[in-house]
């Protein structure tokens, strides 16, 4: 058995696909934790360590004896913009510390996103990482706070910052619940005619795992997604097909609509004490005037990774 790697967020379904792919390749995988764990998983080559974020010492210690950390924990949802200040950027700078202290890592990859970098005005030209970041929303804002912390770790860390687009596959909780309206027939378009990328939940693994195992992606950040581009017509489209259920009607929503539908998903939510479906963040990513698209060719030209069209991978998730 090959040595020990923790995992933030190891509890979500990249986590989870994560885990397995590392398994398969002989590490034994430490998932971090915020609650004592009830009991310990099956696999005796994966255990829960419980840590809070805010404690660096705890962080340390449940870093003890690893030679890598996957940084995974974010919130993709918030109430305001100091929710994703907290879990984005806090937390991110905390685990970075508690690295800092830990001379058994020398691995560190950290799973950003395209909303650090900002959308695309042109559909003909998507964001490549050498342009300037220009997030819109608190979330993309704080994830690049997180790059920003990353880029602090101490010397004889090898780095990597992976920045995903819309990433789907089984299980994700994000596309079943837009799954859910597909089968009651009815989607409201909040994109108009914007354009997205789009990487399946294995191929984004696999890319977490080259940066992890490569030695020539050190202080690097990359884009990985397939290289077309989709309408989100095209996205429900096929993703009715893989379902066996007729296309859904898509009637398109004027921003005050979503604004109203926000403020109420909010409401219940902070009622019910669950995440919200939609917040005034999203609204804000749907409502630019271009595309939430990237380039991997970068990533594509180093590794030669082929990635998954998301046709065929819509009819592997469902």
């Amino acid at each position: 058995m090959k040595d020990t790697v923790l995992i933030t967020g190891g509890n979500g379904f990249i986590g989870r696909a994560l885990t397995d792919k590392l398994l398969k390749e002989g590490y034994q995988v430490r998932v971090l934790t915020r609650r004592a764990p009830k009991t310990q998983p099956a696999n005796p080559s994966v255990s829960l360590v419980q840590a809070d974020y805010n404690d660096i010492s705890s962080l340390q210690k449940a870093m003890e004896g690893c030679v890598g950390v996957f940084h995974l924990a974010a919130a993709i949802f918030g109430f305001n913009r100091q929710d994703f200040e907290k879990a984005n950027v806090t937390t991110t700078k905390h685990v970075v510390q508690a690295v800092n202290q830990s001379p058994s890592i020398k691995t560190f990859v950290h799973v950003s996103s395209l909303a650090a970098s900002g959308y695309a005005p042109d559909k003909n030209h998507p964001r490549t990482e050498d342009m300037t970041p220009a997030p819109v929303s608190d979330y993309g804002i704080t994830k690049l706070g997180g790059e920003e912390a990353v880029r602090t770790l101490r010397p004889g860390v090898k780095w990597t910052i992976i920045r995903p687009p819309i990433v789907y596959g089984r299980n994700d909780s994000g596309v079943s619940k837009i799954a859910l309206w597909v089968k009651r027939g009815l989607m409201v378009n909040t994109s108009g005619n914007g354009y997205f990328s789009f990487v399946h939940v294995d191929d984004l693994v696999e890319a977490l795992w080259q940066a992890f195992s490569r030695t020539d992606t050190d202080k690097e950040t990359y884009f990985v997604c397939e290289p077309e581009v989709y309408s989100w017509d095209y996205f429900i489209t096929e993703m009715a097909s893989a379902m066996h259920c007729r296309k859904p009607f898509m009637p398109s929503a004027p921003v005050w609509m979503m604004r109203v539908a926000a403020w109420i998903y909010e409401g219940c939510a902070k009622l019910t004490g669950t995440q919200p479906a939609l917040n005034y963040d999203k609204v804000t990513e749907a409502v630019i005037p271009g595309h939430w698209i990237c380039s991997s060719e970068k990533w594509r030209s180093l590794t030669g990774q082929q990635f998954t069209p998301l046709k065929d991978g819509l009819k592997k998730s469902f």
